[in-house]
Order: C-alpha cells, then sequence, then structure tokens
C-alpha cells in the first residue's frame, strides 16, 4: 500500500533545500496565461514572461508543496510565475497528473514572482484594508520602532 501523502522522490541529484511545488500550468499553448478579472467574460489579464535571451517561465496555480519530505497545502490557491525549472507531471502529496496537475522543483534561493489576485471595489482594497489589525506587520513595526522610550526617542 502506498501513502499518497509522500512527496515525490529527489530528482537524480539530491538537492538539500528542495521545493516542489505542485499545482497547475496556466499557461496556453503560446506561453499566455489568461486570468479572469471579474468582468464576466467582457475582460480578462493575460501574463506572459517575454525575454530575449530564451528565459521560459510558467504561470503556475499553486495548491501545495513538499519540503524535507513533508508535503504542505497553502493556505489559499497562490499564482505564481516560475522560471528556470521545467514542469513534471505530479507525484505524490495527493496530486495526480492524471487530473492535470504538474509539479516544479525548486530551491530555496529560487527567484518567482507572485501576482495577487484580489477582485473587489476600491472601499474593500484601499480603506478598509488599512483599518486598524487589516495592515501589514511592517506598518505597525514602524510605529513601535518610534515610539518614545521614558520620554527618549533613541535605543541608547
Amino acid at each position: 500500500m502506498t501513502d499518497d501523502s509522500v512527496p515525490a522522490p529527489s530528482g537524480p541529484r539530491y538537492i538539500a533545500d528542495e521545493i516542489i511545488l505542485y499545482g497547475i500550468d496556466l499557461n496556453d499553448a503560446n506561453g499566455v496565461a489568461h486570468l479572469n478579472v471579474g468582468m464576466a467574460g467582457r475582460a480578462e489579464l493575460q501574463t506572459r514572461l517575454s525575454s530575449a535571451v530564451g528565459i521560459t517561465g510558467s504561470t503556475v496555480l499553486a495548491y501545495g508543496y513538499a519540503f524535507e519530505g513533508h508535503c504542505y497545502r497553502l493556505d489559499s490557491n497562490r499564482i505564481f510565475v516560475v522560471t528556470g525549472p521545467i514542469a513534471e507531471p505530479a507525484i505524490g502529496c495527493c496530486f495526480e497528473a492524471s487530473m492535470g496537475y504538474r509539479m516544479w522543483r525548486l530551491t530555496a534561493a529560487s527567484q518567482i514572482l507572485e501576482i495577487s489576485t484580489n477582485f473587489a471595489d476600491a472601499r474593500a482594497l484601499i480603506l478598509d484594508a488599512q483599518l486598524p489589525g487589516k495592515r501589514s506587520p511592517s506598518s505597525y513595526a514602524i510605529t513601535l520602532r518610534t515610539a518614545h522610550r521614558n520620554g527618549r526617542l533613541s535605543n541608547d
């Protein structure tokens, strides 16, 4: 009996910090990914990696990843542009190649681009996102760093 939660075996060469990204390739035969922008077929966002030196990439809708022999699910589907590794048929972590899943072998130092896809009105994306408790942690760190300490404004 096999366990589907076991990630794919390492490739022909062991890489200590290898990450296996599981998902589907959104690119069509021309290398263009078509993303719905909520306008019911009237408009779409198209992404394509263009390179004068032959760099190729995939627009990946990622569902999970494997690292150090363990499988993990992402909290929500995320879109990445992955350059370099060629997609392989998915093996392990309950992702079946027969269902269209692919996998990309990356290292922890691999450079990838995440595309954020939030769709709402301006109030939700700009104004409501800045309410206390919804801001990014870095904006709180700035406030904390400049707060006085017993009347002093330095760390001395």
